[in-house]
Formats: C-alpha cells, sequence, structure tokens
C-alpha cells in the first residue's frame, strides 16, 4: 500500500457513491498517474492512511463506511471517519439482529402514527414516505433500507420523485448495495414476520408485542 494506491481507491469509491454511471463493481478502475499525485498539495493524507491501513481490504471498508453515512470528507476528518468505521464493522458483524430491530422500529412507528405500507413507502405531493423520514431521522439504518429494497423495491420510486437535495440520499442507500452483506436464508423469515405485521397494521389487527 502506498499513497497513490490510497488516493485511487478514495477516487474510485468516491465515484460510486456520487455518480449515478460509475459502478466500482463493474469498473473499479479509475484514471489517474503518479506524477499528478506527487503534485497534489493533500497527497500526504493518503500518504498516512497508506501507513494507517495495510490491507487493501481495510482501507476500502474505510471509505466505504464513511461514503455510506454521508461523511464525503473521510480522507480529511481522522476522528470522524473512524467512528464511522466502528459502527459500519460492528453492523456488519450483526446485520441480522440489526435488519430485525429497525422493522421492529418501522412497525412501532407506523402503529404509533397510525399509518400503513402505502405511507410506509410511497411519495405524494406533499409528503416523504415513513421509510425515508425513519432513515433522516437515524431510526433506521442504511444497511436495513438496502436490505429492505431487495425484498421491496422502492428505490426506483424514490428517485423519480425526490427533489435534488434528497436525491443524494437516495443514491447513497442505492449504492451501498453490494457492499452490506448478509444471509439471506436468515432474513427472509425476518422479512416474512414483517409482512404480517405490515398486514395487521393495515387491517387493524396488530397489537403492540409487551
Amino acid at each position: 500500500m502506498d499513497g497513490f494506491r490510497a488516493y485511487k481507491y478514495y477516487i474510485a469509491t468516491k465515484l460510486h457513491f456520487t455518480n449515478d454511471k460509475f459502478n466500482v463493481f463493474e469498473n473499479p478502475n479509475v484514471k489517474g498517474s503518479r506524477d499528478a499525485f506527487f503534485n497534489r498539495n493533500d497527497r500526504y493524507v493518503f500518504e498516512k492512511l497508506a501507513r494507517k491501513f495495510t490491507s487493501d481490504h481495510d482501507l476500502i471498508q474505510y471509505y466505504v463506511a464513511n461514503f455510506a453515512y454521508g461523511n464525503d470528507a473521510v480522507a480529511y476528518h481522522d476522528s470522524e471517519s473512524d467512528t464511522n468505521l466502528t459502527v459500519w464493522t460492528k453492523r456488519k458483524q450483526s446485520i441480522t439482529r440489526i435488519f430485525e430491530n429497525d422493522l421492529s422500529a418501522i412497525i412501532l412507528h407506523l402503529e404509533k402514527e397510525k399509518k400503513g405500507k402505502t405511507e410506509l413507502f410511497t411519495f405524494d405531493d406533499n409528503n416523504f414516505p415513513e421509510l425515508f423520514k425513519l432513515y433522516l431521522g437515524h431510526y433506521v439504518t442504511i444497511e436495513s433500507l438496502s436490505i429492505l429494497n431487495y425484498f421491496q423495491p422502492y428505490l426506483l420510486s424514490w428517485r423519480r420523485n425526490a427533489n435534488l437535495i434528497w436525491d443524494e440520499e437516495c443514491r447513497r442507500i442505492e449504492k451501498v448495495k453490494g457492499f452490506v452483506k448478509y444471509d439471506e436464508s436468515k432474513l427472509t423469515p425476518v422479512y416474512a414476520k414483517f409482512l404480517v405485521d405490515l398486514s395487521e397494521l393495515t387491517n387493524g389487527t396488530h397489537v403492540q408485542e409487551r
């Protein structure tokens, strides 16, 4: 690992999360020369990261964690960036529990607000989907939203309806796909229970568990 390599990983990850046309899984290579890198005033930042992360995988995870959580200045904010990596790593290790807890939080929110599946996923002229509100309020994780989109595709509709400000957030949710690893066989029954709870809310029969 060296500074130039760390810089190219940074550019590739940044493009993945900010450019609709770039997908790092399809094209991991980005253009750049060592001469141009050595002329950068901030090259020391990436040389420092190269010393900190000797593994390509660990450095990429560092970048991904921060772009996923909205810290686009990952290379320049050591404390915040390190915290985001810690959170990202812990969530990866407990992804089934995270997903289950987030779906439970969604059901409790809908029950409290007396809303159902339509309000959860659908944009209308005056309101964001309840799921988007929960995400923006940090009540559910981006990891769970990515997984939920696998079971219940909603992001395409969101991207069509979101304004320019919130389109960045929708893109972030979409782009984290591929980095969120999970065992589908474990999450399928969790999602199935979620659907039952949603149906009971719609029919007015859901009772909060004590």
